[in-house]
């Protein structure tokens, strides 16, 4: 077993960096070398520093990144960690912010990579600006791998029909998170709150929209329209998951939003509207899988707090016999369902 190592030594690195970038990284041999490429060709007026912590990779990352560090000993500083500390509870991000000095942190994990050189620039010069604003991020592309090749795509250019939300965009963002992590450049003392605020950071299912949240519930939330960076969707990611996971994660999102409307002070009517969307697509996947008691807990919530979903359900229900066929259990168990919601 390693010992812990940090592979360069503080007198060599900037005394006060103005940007910190945080990398964590874990068994990303074959993407660490871009992720950390796209940090060094940054073009700025100020010092900043790359710290990349490595998880206890077992597939030769933790060498790539002792490697950069010996290269680069003014600006990158490797922790490598002897055990996966994840396993542990501890969150990635977490653990890596506790080593960075600068006033603000952008984030790029391991897979990812930033393609913009005048990225950290131009997100410092507006944070530096309006004091109001606590995070800025940008448009993105994807990068999925398909058939065995990797496909390139513009990413969220838009939110649904409207432009990116800016501001106060605290009720949008509990609608559902458009903030990509890699873009992001936020206050270095408004993530340290977010850790120290007794959330329970370590039993959510993710540990960046709640992030945003936090930031966003006492400050504005920028967006820059020009991509800077690009997300990596890895085998095995949950964009590329099956139904199962989908829904299991889905269902771990509603005790989150939850605890974060009521930390928050939100309205019922803000928290209704953030939770329906979860709840609905629960509804379907309930179906999809045949699970009864998930579409038990669905329909009871939803008849209490969007009853206006169910009225059609008849029709509802004729759709997805006829495209899904679900189990004789569930659809029995949704028509019981049904009859109960017209007794009441």
């Amino acid at each position: 077993m390693h010992a812990r190592v940090v592979t360069v030594t503080h007198d060599v690195l900037p005394e006060n960096p103005v940007v910190s970038v945080l990398c964590t990284t874990y068994n990303h041999r074959d993407y660490i070398s871009q992720a950390i490429e796209g940090v060094l060709a940054q073009r700025t007026d100020f010092p900043i520093e790359l710290i990349v912590r490595d998880d206890a990779s077992t597939d030769g990352t933790r060498e790539v990144v002792d490697a950069y560090a010996r290269r680069h000993p003014g600006l990158i500083r490797a922790v490598l960690e002897p055990e996966n500390r994840y396993r542990q509870g501890i969150r990635p991000l977490q653990a890596v912010l506790a080593h960075a000095r600068g006033e603000f942190v952008a984030v790029c994990e391991g897979d990812d990579y930033w393609t913009d050189p005048s990225k950290l620039q131009m997100q410092v010069d507006l944070l530096r600006t309006h004091p109001e604003v606590g995070l800025v991020h940008t448009d993105f592309d994807d990068l999925v791998l398909r058939r065995g090749r990797w496909h390139r795509s513009p990413g969220h250019r838009h939110f649904g029909r409207r432009d990116i939300p800016t501001g106060r965009v605290l009720e949008a963002l509990l609608n559902g998170n458009f903030v990509q992590t890699c873009t992001v450049c936020l206050r270095a003392d408004l993530a340290r709150a977010y850790f120290a605020s007794g959330l329970p950071v370590a039993t959510y299912p993710v540990g960046d929209w709640p992030l945003f949240l936090h930031v966003a519930a006492n400050h504005h939330i920028e967006f820059l329209p020009r991509s800077t960076a690009v997300y990596r969707k890895t085998p095995g990611s949950l964009m590329n998951s099956e139904w199962p996971a989908r829904a299991r994660m889905t269902a771990a999102y509603v005790p989150m939003i939850e605890g974060l409307c009521e930390w928050a002070g939100v309205s019922s009517e803000v928290r209704i509207a953030a939770i329906g969307p979860l709840r609905r697509l629960l509804f379907w996947y309930a179906i999809e899988l045949g699970n009864a008691e998930l579409l038990d807990d669905s329909i009871v919530w939803l008849q209490d707090n969007d009853p206006e979903f169910l009225r059609p359900l008849h029709k509802r229900l004729a759709r997805v016999l006829s495209r899904w066929r679900p189990t004789r259990v569930v659809t029995g168990n949704l028509y019981s369902m049904h009859r109960r919601w017209q007794e009441r």
